[in-house]
């Protein structure tokens, strides 16, 4: 139970500071995609490594994150692009 808190803490500061992030280079709506890629990107390695260590690690998982993590850059990309 400890390590579950542990990550979700992990995945918790990996949202927020992308969010802060996101705000702080508002205006600049290349530095805006590039931080959501990058949030997205570190959702679905958080994601995978999560259910890794916990021992339930299935490719429907996987497709899962991966696909929720696509969506989330393709939103960025078509809001965000130039």
């Amino acid at each position: 139970m400890r390590s579950s808190w542990f990550h979700l803490l992990i995945l918790i500061i990996i949202l927020v500071l992308g969010t802060a992030t996101f705000f702080m280079v508002g205006g600049n709506p290349t530095a805006q995609l590039a931080t959501g890629i990058m949030v997205s990107v570190a959702y679905m390695i958080w994601g995978v490594l999560h259910h890794a260590i916990d021992g339930d690690l299935h490719l429907k998982i996987v497709i899962e994150y991966v696909l929720v993590g696509t969506i989330a850059i393709l939103f960025f990309y078509f809001v965000m692009r130039p």
